[in-house]
């Protein structure tokens, strides 16, 4: 026996002597796997290089995992030559590297998923012709040239997902003839072209899931024909050929969720007959034909959730023999009194989910004998709607989350006491004896845990308490149940979003939105009618009389001023409306019967270039007052807007002002000195500030004493005659004068066009 056991201690510490030598990184854990192996696992952070020196060159597995390590990758890893596994997650890795894995020819799995890896190449993977699995998911790859993957020969499963892959081009899975699974979820590619697809023709898994695809060219599928599961939801496939899956008969799982499909067309999947997983929820159905899953016999999984269906007709599900789970939460406008029938077809359910669904009639679970999974949460199930869970005697799991249950009484805790796992989170509950008393005492009998416990709610000092901590002997009695607002807010039974809570939000958001455009138009409107826009034909060129009417002006001042340090002028416009003082005031032209002049110059004034009569104040009438009118009138954009309206004092008149005369209606004139500096500028803004005076005077108005400044007149505004009683003689003359009017009007609309080049009206 003594010899026995000193051969077994001679055996066994070489072994126990080599382990305690072994070397590992302060930065690492080392130990041996489940496989007997020698693993290393570097998860604390600080971590920048691995060589034989800190690790024994022997490892099999290493893990290296979190963004506190700076590792890169490198030749040094060749010193590895036993490696199996390596796994190098979520360390900011910007790169691979060249030919980094040569001669790593043990290597079977390489994870460099969850990094900043934005380029690969084929050098990537030289010498890896033995590597099973690859995952580069959750990097930042944007695009691979064709026969990036040329030497990973033996490559069974490769993962790209989450990555900004935008297209596919041909050849890309060049000699990945073994392939077996492929992953592209999450990547931009839009579409997908059948013959990027034709080297992994032994492919049986493909997720192309979240790739905002809307069309898949039945050739793809063509080239798959092993294909054994299909992911293409959270895409954008509004319609489904009914040939569609003609080509890939082995399917038995399908994904087909999140999209924004409307109808399953009939016989979609009648070449299926091994589909035992079908995914239609959250997208638009509002009716499954009769005949969509007639060929489905083997079929044990069917989600239907989240659509718009009002009924599930039984004549859809009578071939569904084998059918184990249903799912048909969330479609909010099925009435499920309606549901008996259809039930009856399916009894030997095991996982039913019904939540989000409103009220549940009594009995209807009555079918569901062997019922092991039930989800009712969300349905608003007060105490006495408990009751429809009586027909189910083998749950194993209830969710019960979500109502308006305010207690559990006796009867229902001892049913509950036969089910593994009960969710009572988000109810009212009151942690009284009477409420929860019984339910308490039945948890803490359990021989098993529950994943979450029911919280209390009521009273307020127990707000927020797990049932499983509470001493039943510091309970209340009875308390009172509360309906309040904290109480209708801890319950979020009601399913906002798929009860139509969207569509009223955006309804009155757009209202919203409507009378705040209103709103805003009209001021708009109105700051524009209270600014006096000035055009050059319209408002002054028509020959209203109502119009002529608005501007009973005696002495009229123009002031144009720009902004910033942009040339600005001032310029004087004087209107004689008195065929007597006009004639009074000039007496060379007897026959005037109105009269203006128009001076400009230019001065300097704190930035500003203000313009006068000869470089002096501006000139006013001698008697009846003036108004001075200020325009905003930058010279970059000539759009003038009345600013302010002003009475100053009158100047004494001139002793001659100068008149060109017009045939028995009167006239105006202006006159314009240019600086030499802006001459452009001053004319401009002269023939501008002319044609906005360019209206006709009421006749009648009394006439001030006018100052003139020699120039050549450059616009003419007409004046109706006196307002006397006509005679027979008059009348005629009356006759004639309306036509010369109207011959006026053509020129003054001749002498618009002429100004338009020059002002720019907005």
């Amino acid at each position: 026996m003594l010899l026995k056991w000193l051969l077994f201690s001679l055996c066994i510490m070489p072994a126990m002597f080599s382990n305690t030598r072994r070397k590992c990184p302060m930065e690492c854990s080392c130990s041996i796997d489940d496989l007997n192996r020698y693993q290393a696992i570097c998860t604390k952070g600080g971590l920048s290089s691995l060589s034989a020196i800190q690790l024994d060159v022997d490892v099999k597995v290493i893990i290296i995992r979190g963004p506190r390590n700076s590792i890169t990758i490198g030749p040094a890893l060749r010193q590895f030559m036993q490696l199996q596994e390596l796994r190098i997650t979520d360390c900011n890795l910007p790169a691979i590297g060249s030919e980094s894995f040569w001669g790593l020819k043990y290597l079977r799995i390489l994870d460099l998923s969850k990094n900043n890896i934005t380029n690969i190449t084929e050098n990537n993977f030289r010498g890896q012709d033995n590597l099973h699995e690859l995952d580069l998911s959750k990097n930042k790859i944007l695009r691979m040239a064709s026969s990036t993957f040329r030497h990973l020969t033996d490559l069974r499963r490769l993962n790209l997902g989450d990555n900004s892959i935008v297209e596919l081009v041909q050849r890309n899975f060049f000699m990945l003839s073994r392939l077996k699974y492929l992953d592209l979820s999450g990547n931009p590619l839009q579409d997908l072209q059948p013959d990027v697809f034709r080297d992994v023709s032994e492919l049986k898994v493909l997720k192309c899931r979240n790739c905002q695809l809307k069309k898949i060219n039945p050739q793809l599928y063509n080239l798959l024909p092993l294909l054994t599961e299909l992911d293409m939801g959270r895409n954008e496939f509004k319609f489904l050929d009914k040939d569609e899956f003609r080509d890939v008969k082995r399917l038995t799982k399908v994904l087909l969720d999140g999209n924004q499909l409307s109808v399953v067309v009939d016989q979609l999947f009648r070449m299926q007959k091994s589909l035992n997983h079908l995914d239609l929820s959250y997208n638009r159905l509002a009716k499954v034909p009769n005949d969509s899953f007639l060929q489905l016999t083997n079929l044990t999984f069917l989600d239907l959730s989240y659509n718009k269906l009002v009924r599930l007709e039984p004549q859809s599900v009578r071939s569904l023999s084998n059918l184990r789970s249903l799912n048909i939460s969330g479609n909010v406008l099925m009435d499920l009194k309606d549901m008996h029938e259809t039930f009856e077809l399916i009894p030997d359910l095991t996982h039913l989910a019904i939540a989000d669904m409103g009220q549940l009639p009594v009995g209807l679970l009555k079918p569901f004998r062997q019922l092991r999974y039930l989800n009712i949460s969300g349905n608003s199930l007060d105490n006495m709607a408990l009751q429809v869970i009586d027909p189910c005697r083998q749950l194993e799991f209830l969710d019960l989350s979500r109502n308006q249950l305010y207690g559990i009484n006796a009867d229902t805790a001892l049913r509950i006491q036969g089910i593994r796992n009960v969710r009572l989170d988000n109810n009212p509950l009151i942690c009284d004896e009477c409420h929860m008393g019984k339910l308490i005492n039945v948890v803490r009998q359990l021989q098993w845990k529950w994943d979450t416990y029911p919280i209390c709610f009521l009273p307020k000092n127990l707000r927020g308490a797990e049932i499983i901590n509470l001493d039943i002997g510091g309970l209340h009695t009875c308390l009172d149940y509360i309906s309040d607002e904290e109480q209708n807010a801890a319950s979020t039974s009601y399913n906002f979003l798929e009860h139509g809570g969207l569509n009223t939000l955006a309804i009155l958001g757009g209202i919203i939105f409507v009378l705040l455009a209103v709103i805003i138009l009209s001021l708009v409107a109105c700051f524009s009618k209270n600014r006096a826009r000035y055009y050059t034909r319209e408002d002054h060129l028509n020959g209203s009389e109502s119009k002529c009417l608005e501007k009973n002006l005696e002495a009229t001042t123009i002031t144009t001023l720009g902004n910033g340090s942009s040339p600005t002028t001032t310029t004087t416009l004087t209107l004689a409306t008195s065929p007597a003082e006009a004639t009074a005031a000039t007496a060379t032209t007897p026959t005037a019967t109105t009269m203006a002049t128009l001076a400009t110059n230019t001065s300097t004034t704190n930035g500003h270039i203000q313009s006068t009569a000869n470089g002096s104040t501006p000139s006013h009438a001698a008697s009846g007052g003036g108004k001075e009118i200020n325009f905003t009138f930058p010279i970059d954009d000539r759009v003038c807007t009345i600013d302010e309206l002003v009475l100053p004092p009158a100047p004494p008149p001139p002793a001659v002002a100068q008149v060109h005369p017009h045939p028995s209606m009167g006239r105006l004139m202006y006159s314009a000195s240019h600086s030499p500096n802006n001459s452009m500028s001053n004319c401009a803004t002269a023939l501008a500030a002319a044609s906005a005076a360019a209206t006709v005077i009421p006749t009648g108005a009394p006439s001030p004493m006018l100052p003139m400044v020699s120039g050549a007149a450059e616009a003419v505004v007409v004046v109706l005659p006196p307002p006397a009683q006509p005679s027979a003689t008059q009348q005629q003359q009356q006759m004639g004068s309306l036509a010369s009017l109207r011959e006026v009007q053509q020129q003054l609309v001749h002498l618009s066009s002429t100004l338009e080049p020059l002002v720019s009206v907005n």
